[in-house]
C-alpha cells in the first residue's frame, strides 16, 4: 500500500542556503554591534549609528525570506 500523504520529502540545505544564512547572521551580529556601540561614537553620530544597527539587525531577518521568495517564485 502506497500512500502519498505518508511519504516525506527530504529537506536539505543547498550551498546557496548556507551562504544566505552566513550573510544574514553576519548582518545581525554587525547590527547588534552597531546598536551596542552607539553611545561610544563621536558627538552627533549616536543617532545614526543606533538606528543603523537596528535597521541592519532587522533587515538581516528579511534577507532569507526574500531569497526564498525569489527562488520559489521562479519555479
Amino acid at each position: 500500500m502506497s500512500n502519498t500523504a505518508t511519504k516525506r520529502v527530504r529537506n536539505s540545505a543547498s550551498f546557496a542556503d548556507v551562504i544566505i544564512f552566513i550573510i544574514s547572521f553576519a548582518m545581525f551580529v554587525f547590527g547588534i554591534y552597531l546598536f551596542g556601540t552607539a553611545m561610544g561614537t563621536p558627538e552627533g553620530t549616536e543617532f545614526w549609528v543606533f538606528w543603523g544597527g537596528l535597521l541592519s539587525a532587522g533587515l538581516s531577518f528579511l534577507v532569507p525570506m526574500i531569497y526564498h521568495w525569489l527562488r520559489d517564485h521562479r519555479e
